[in-house]
């Protein structure tokens, strides 16, 4: 049992010291309660130390995502913490779907969540790139062009200067509806996946007494 622990507690090194004693001492109590001594037993039990530790840090990580941010100090999360955050969940959702048995259609579902959380990255990754590529380079030469021609012809070198300012300005409205879409994918996609998790995760007796 004192293997089967301490396997588990080398697995989710990501929670805090304290959310580590806590888990770790939960499931001590439970197996010493069941009478549950063995590494084997404890497995039959509770599945493998990396099935349960995928489990504990998706379980942690969709509460803290539930949260919204730190009640105690009534700061709120930033976007761009949440968006990490809800990226995060979904990673663990993921891992811990896919270290449980689970039969081939739910296994298909999986595939789809994983293909749809990597083309939502790899999506926005090119999208950023794009934008970045073609307006900012636009308006970078376009304002040096400007300033160039004032000096020959300062009509055509503010119209260049316009440009120039013009696109630079579309440069950053483009990453601002990029980065708002970019949230709500995301978001939504956590979403879908904290439902799949939900509805599919296979329970022990000890992990549906430890939620309630």
């Amino acid at each position: 049992m004192n293997d089967y622990l301490q396997a588990v507690h080398r697995l989710i090194g990501q929670l805090t010291t304290a959310e580590q004693h806590d888990v770790v001492d939960y499931y001590r109590e439970y197996l010493l309660d069941a009478n549950l001594e063995t590494y084997q037993q404890a497995v039959d039990e509770l599945g493998t130390p990396r099935s349960l530790a995928r489990k504990i840090l998706a379980d942690y990580s969709i509460r803290l995502s539930e949260q919204g941010g730190d009640q105690a100090s009534g700061r709120t999360r930033s976007s761009v913490q949440a968006t990490k955050d809800n990226v995060k969940t979904v990673w663990l959702i993921i891992l811990a779907l896919l270290s449980t048995p689970i039969t081939i259609p739910i296994l298909l579902v999986v595939g789809a969540l994983f293909i749809a959380f990597a083309a939502v990255l790899f999506g926005l990754a090119v999208a950023a790139l794009a934008v970045f590529a073609s307006i900012v380079i636009v308006g970078v030469v376009a304002t040096i062009v400007g300033i160039v021609m004032l000096f020959q012809a300062p009509w055509t070198g503010v119209f260049y200067l316009g440009v120039g300012c013009l696109s630079l300005g579309a440069s950053l409205l483009g990453w601002l509806v990029i980065k708002w879409l970019g949230i709500k994918l995301i978001s939504g996609l956590s979403w879908a996946a904290k439902g799949i998790y939900d509805r599919f995760i296979p329970r022990s007796r000890a992990e549906r007494g430890r939620k309630l």
